[in-house]
């Protein structure tokens, strides 16, 4: 009976002490979605934020720290007076480190929100791992992708541009279709 009992355990131990548990992707750097502005100023003030830009749908600040990492920029979009997307921009000093950040960074997410789906295309003569992924991004030859969706659809998606700076968007499902549609609206408007 005991060594029933026990293998029993074992079995169930990796299935009970190691089960992982995500954070809902309900807002970014401790702000909601649905935030106003007047609660997004004061809470990125509070984190030291430098605002650098206010609009009346965007907000933009410096000197803002996601754990150990200094952003570039922080962005947060507004549709109706409610923040809808957070864009946190990070450059690392070195071009050639920049993959190396984009994947740290990654990893970062992923022991917060689960592990995500990550896609590398390359086009034109580049090919991942031939030393050159780097220049293939600068060209616009080489995308990198990782998305995580929550449940409730909203995402957080982390990408490089080409000027080898690192995006981590945090987005409202709801809030940014909403912001979609009063755009396309406002572009009909225009013919």
């Amino acid at each position: 009976m005991k060594k029933t009992l026990f293998i029993t355990l074992l079995f169930l131990i990796p299935f009970i002490g190691f089960s992982q548990t995500t954070k809902p992707v309900d807002g970014f750097l401790g702000i909601k979605f649905g935030s106003t502005k007047a609660e997004v100023l004061a809470a990125l003030k509070a984190k030291g934020g430098v605002l650098d830009r206010d609009t009346t749908d965007l907000l933009v600040f410096t000197h803002i720290n996601l754990g150990h990492l200094t952003t570039y920029a922080v962005y947060v979009n507004f549709v109706d007076g409610k923040a809808y997307q957070g864009q946190l921009v990070f450059k690392d000093e070195a071009d050639d480190r920049t993959i190396d950040y984009y994947n740290d960074l990654v990893s970062q997410v992923n022991e917060i929100y689960g592990t995500a789906k990550s896609r590398r295309v390359f086009r034109s003569t580049f090919t991942d791992g031939d030393g050159y992924e780097t220049t293939a991004i600068k060209e616009g030859d080489a995308d990198y992708n990782t998305i995580w969706t929550a449940d409730n659809k909203n995402t957080i998606r982390a990408t490089i541009n080409d000027h080898l700076y690192v995006f981590l968007i945090y987005q409202d499902s709801v809030l940014t279709n909403q912001s979609i549609a009063q755009q396309k609206a406002k572009e009909k408007g225009d013919f």
